[in-house]
């Protein structure tokens, strides 16, 4: 098995053999030939598989990549089309998760954040009235969490937040 750490670390080597220059097309030609947008997609999966199990940041993580393949090109992340199927699952732990009362103060910060910046990430997989009220929540709120919060060694939700916050 592995934990979101090992995966954090497979992040991290992932973003070295990112491209570091090049036109949108010869990025996106040499993510493809060094198999770097499968390789994002399998980490994507194993979040999806620790989420299933429970692991909150795994959740948070795959939240995060299912966001941030919508809202950034993939030429420029690494994340190209996830499976919509893994991405529904991630939906709908964070659903059951709000259903139940389950508060995190990263993700009700990370929430309505993801849904301005780029609603279509969740808004594809409605009716889901948790996330919709978890959303419209005020994020200045919970915003002194996301620059608490210790972001490093998280994979590329880390490094977004960290610059974010």
């Amino acid at each position: 098995m592995y934990s979101v750490i090992e995966l954090g670390v497979e992040e991290e080597y992932l973003k070295k053999r990112m491209p570091q220059g090049g036109h949108i097309e010869q990025r996106d030609e040499y993510l493809n030939e060094h198999g770097l947008y499968e390789a994002w997609r399998e980490i994507y999966a194993k979040y999806v598989m620790l989420a299933k199990e429970g692991d909150l940041e795994a959740l948070k993580r795959a939240l995060f990549f299912s966001w941030y393949q919508l809202s950034e090109p993939s030429w420029l992340s690494g994340i190209g089309d996830l499976p919509d199927d893994q991405t529904l699952i991630v939906v709908n732990l964070i659903e059951e998760r709000l259903a139940q009362g389950l508060k995190d103060p990263e993700l009700d910060y990370m929430l309505p954040y993801y849904m301005t910046v780029c609603s279509s990430c969740l808004e594809r997989f409605y009716p889901l009235p948790n996330i919709v009220q978890a959303s419209n929540a005020n994020t200045e709120v919970n915003r002194h969490v996301a620059t608490g919060s210790d972001w490093s060694h998280r994979g590329q939700m880390g490094e977004y937040w960290g610059e974010c916050a």
